[in-house]
């Protein structure tokens, strides 16, 4: 059964309420409607805080009526939240993917009452879950609102004419455990939690109101012309004025007034600004777009978001941003938090960013949607974000048409929640989805594509990619570029190499093995920008305790000897470097996304405890920091990779030279490192080497991507000694950028020449040289 894409996706658009497609007489789906009402300034009433209870088994009429003796609960966060296997109990028929262990119509009842305001008399009022996970089926004062079989995007319901201004009215949610389509939306990461995973609220507007806007921020291909530009379409329009302003710290840049009229409901919108600040990693600039609507009698409401500046082009060339050398240093986000589970606490994920930031890392790719706290701190704090959209691991549904409504309701919540925010820089079209059978491929990679023409409708301002599955069974890889303009790539390097070498791709087109062609000529034909990303590699069992370890690196093109002795970190650094040092080295990857930043995990008992028996949401310990976000050893290591500068560790040096000479480049984006400080100490080589005090700057310039000799003066007259009688010392580097923040400290080891022949050793010096 092949699926109309341009049918499917101009019926899923025009959605009123949610409607039942028949493709033939045996195959369907159900479409939901995915639009959410712009909720004004100071409008909304927060449910957050104390709701009750009541575990299954209930009467499923327990959504009204008495709730005596019911227990109560925070949310958001979590009401089921279980290690399975804490006890050390088989679970019968248990299954991370599918839940296929938890009864049907397992779940709860929870409830919370609160006074609607006074002053919303005469206001449409609605009610909106940013989140409710797994699904949940909706009551307001017993009268079921609908169904939400999504655990990661939001749903809204107008509920005007069922509450009373002044009056008390009842929110029930009839949380479920599991649903059919539950392993879209990666239950094997989220530990069995089930609860409110994120805040729930009504908010008022007046009767003419915006019914949605969708402003494009943009900026030319000079850099120095900006415009924020779209439309703004209104509910029961009346004579009025609709103001939008563009500002910078309280500073008017650009205006635009309408005088709105009862026959018309849809404005084009337009403010251009000439030299806009550019928004970046380095440099997060925002601006605030403020629109103001204003109607016949009625208040004005006010609506507010932050916009940047900036221009991410994809060529052959190469990726840039706002004309300038970009790498995204980027690491997997699994939104977890040790005890809320999937609610992660906005200040919780401010920390969690902050030593990201740390870590020299500029780039998420998010696995579960994220919460919309994260693109929020994206912005403001500068990280580039590839943000999943939620189909996953499609291997036994992603030929199914039934399944497709459930992945549009998906992308397009996902799309219109986060698409105003400047760090979201690409849609990750789900995860690892390639058909199960040779016999279904075709109809899922038609579903594929559909959704990838879902995408550019709801927001052609920004590229997609496709993260496919890595090495397994019968495949070896896929470097996938059939979609999107940014091809991809998970774990293994062997066919993006093969690629790059030979213009031409085997890829398999289904889990069967059989296998299809693609050269670079055809995928650029097709709309591949020329550019990649790895969404997925370096996986590694980070056990911060299990120093000796080496075979915690898993999925690899190189596979350690478990018997090796080597030590884990250096298993760690060595692998890292080679696989990162690939996509650094290469102009046309735009980077890659280490996996993961922190992984899932609970401890056992009521709260999650990370320095006690903790369970992980795939049997293995992934990420560089703890739950309770504490660096690992490997933190460190990842730290040093992802400086934007890296130094030699060891450089040769010949009789009367005066300068230490090396090349370095700068993969900063607008940081030119003549903006930085280059701070030098030196020493003689022996036991107390490592301890220097006095320091010189050295001056250098080099732009974003470019590479340049460095000299550095030997000034250390200690140094200077050591060197002419045959010794060896070294330069310590500590680079700090324009805000003083240093990103990496550098010890480079200066071995005379004469040394190096002595021991009959070449240049470059391996890590494990010893001195004699």
């Amino acid at each position: 059964m092949i699926v109309n894409g341009n049918d499917i996706i101009t019926q899923q658009l025009s959605l009123e309420k949610e409607t039942e497609i028949n493709f033939d007489k045996n195959h369907h789906t159900i479409l939901n409607p995915a639009r959410f009402t712009p909720e004004p300034e100071e409008s909304r009433l927060l449910l957050d805080g104390e709701w009750r209870v009541k575990y299954y088994p209930f009467n499923e009429k327990s959504v009204s009526g008495p709730t005596k003796n019911w227990q109560t609960v925070p949310q958001p966060g979590k009401v089921f939240y279980a290690d399975p296997e804490a006890e050390g109990q088989p679970i019968k028929n248990w299954d991370r993917v599918s839940l296929s262990h938890i009864a049907e119509n397992d779940g709860a009842i929870l409830r919370r009452a609160i006074q609607i305001p006074k002053n919303w008399r005469s206001k449409r009022v609605f009610l909106r879950f940013d989140a409710v996970y797994p699904a949940g089926t909706f009551y307001l004062n017993g009268q079921k609102l609908g169904t939400h079989y999504s655990g990661l995007t939001p749903v809204e319901f107008e509920v005007t004419g069922m509450i009373e201004a002044g009056k008390t009215a009842e929110v029930a949610v009839r949380l479920i455990r599991k649903h059919k389509f539950v392993k879209m939306d990666m239950p094997r990461h989220a530990l069995e939690f089930a609860g409110l995973a994120q805040s729930a609220y009504f908010f008022a507007v007046e009767k003419t109101n915006i019914r949605e806007y969708h402003l494009v921020t943009g900026l030319d291909k000079s850099h120095r012309r900006g415009k924020v530009s779209g439309k703004i379409t209104l509910d029961n329009p009346t004579r009025g004025t609709l103001l939008i302003t563009l500002s910078r710290h309280n500073k008017l840049a650009a205006t635009f007034r309408v005088t709105t009229t009862p026959s018309q409901n849809c404005y084009a919108v337009s403010l251009e600004i000439k030299n806009p600040d550019l928004w970046n990693d380095e440099y997060p600039n925002l601006y605030e777009v403020k629109i103001v609507l204003t109607g016949h009698k009625q208040q004005p409401q006010i609506y507010r978001y932050l916009t940047g500046f900036r221009r991410l082009d994809l060529t052959p060339k190469g990726p840039k941003l706002n004309g300038s050398f970009i790498k995204f240093r980027g690491v997997n986000h699994l939104t977890f938090h040790p005890e809320h589970g999937l609610y992660t606490p906005k200040e919780w994920l401010r920390k969690s960013l902050g030593l990201m930031k740390k870590a020299n890392i500029n780039t998420i790719r998010t696995h579960f949607l994220s919460p919309p706290a994260l693109p929020e701190l994206c912005d403001e704090m500068g990280i580039y974000l590839l943000q999943e959209l939620p189909i996953d691991w499609g291997t036994n549904y992603i030929h199914d048409p039934e399944w497709v409504g459930p992945a549009l309701m998906r992308i397009e919540g996902g799309i219109r929640r986060d698409r105003h925010h400047p760090s979201i820089m690409v849609w990750s079209v789900g995860n690892e989805n390639m058909p199960e059978s040779k016999a279904v491929a075709a109809e899922g990679w038609n579903h594929l594509r559909i959704y990838d023409q879902f995408c550019h409708r709801l927001d052609p301002s920004r590229p997609t990619m496709f993260p496919p599955p890595g090495p397994a069974n019968k495949i070896k890889g896929i470097f996938e570029l059939r979609f999107g303009e940014l091809a991809d790539i998970h774990y293994s390097f062997a066919l993006q190499k093969q690629f790059r070498a030979e213009g031409r791709i085997v890829n398999p087109n289904s889990w069967e093995g059989d296998m299809v062609a693609i050269s670079r000529e055809e995928a650029l034909k097709r709309g591949w920008s020329g550019c990649w990303f790895s969404s997925e590699y370096g996986i590694f069992c980070v056990e911060p305790d299990m120093m000796n370890s080496p075979y915690l690196s898993l999925i690899a093109d190189e596979n350690i000897d478990p018997l090796s002795h080597k030590n884990t970190l250096e298993v760690f650094y060595d692998r890292l470097k080679t696989e990162w040092g690939n996509m650094r080295h290469d102009p046309s990857c735009l980077g890659g996304a280490y996996f993961p930043w922190l992984c899932c995990g609970i401890g056992k008992g009521a709260e999650g405890n990370p320095w006690g028996w903790t369970r992980w949401g795939e049997d293995a310990n992934w990420g560089v920091v703890t739950a309770d976000l504490l660096p690992k050893p490997q933190f460190w290591a990842l730290r040093v990779l992802f400086a934007p500068v890296w130094f030699p560790s060891r450089v040769s040096w010949k009789a009367g030279d005066k300068y230490l000479k090396f090349k370095i480049t700068n993969q900063y984006n607008a940081i030119n490192l003549s903006e930085c400080v280059m701070r030098t100490q030196q020493n003689e080589g022996g036991t107390w080497m490592c301890m220097v005090r006095q320091f010189r700057d050295v001056k250098v310039s080099c732009a974003p991507g470019k590479t340049i000799e460095v000299k550095i003066p030997i000034w250390c007259d200690s140094l200077k000694k050591a060197l002419n009688e045959g010794g060896f010392g070294y330069c310590r580097i500590s680079l700090l950028d324009p805000k003083g923040f240093c990103p990496v400290k550098a010890d480079i080891l200066i071995i005379p020449e004469s040394m190096q022949q002595k021991d009959g050793m070449g240049m470059p010096l391996g890590p494990d040289a010893i001195f004699k």
